[in-house]
């Protein structure tokens, strides 16, 4: 999530440009409004929900806001090989923050880097809850 711009400034300093996808609209404005005094990388807002069917596009890195608790391979398929994607997977208490790179078209390495919680995003798979 875009949120208030300020993650997709410090990634656009990065980079040669960077596409930030934000599920709210309203927060998508206000990072434009934010976002809209920089100078320097292109940076690309698009309002829209990650977990809908249409395909992400291929990316040399991604990073995720918010948490998956159940981990969903869509953002690892967007990667052009080579690329990473940072992501929290899991539930409270104990998330876990992953770095995932594509080394092929067809594998990736998972590396683990730390614990950590963080909100969910919005519409990610949420485990089966416990049912009698």
């Amino acid at each position: 999530g875009t949120g208030s711009g300020f993650l997709t400034a410090c990634l656009a300093r990065l980079g040669a440009g960077i596409r930030s996808i934000e599920i709210h609209p309203e927060l998508l404005e206000f990072a434009r409004a934010n976002l809209g005094r920089l100078s320097g990388p292109r940076i690309e807002l698009e309002a829209r929900d990650a977990f809908a069917a249409e395909p992400l596009g291929e990316y040399d890195a991604i990073a995720l806001t918010g948490s998956m608790p159940v981990y969903d391979a869509r953002f690892e398929r967007a990667l052009k090989v080579g690329g990473r994607l940072f992501a929290v997977v899991g539930v409270a208490p104990a998330m876990e923050a992953m770095l995932i790179r594509r080394t092929s078209s067809s594998e990736w390495v998972r590396e683990s880097l730390f614990e950590t919680v963080i909100d969910p995003l919005i519409g990610a798979p949420a485990p089966a809850g416990f049912v009698f």
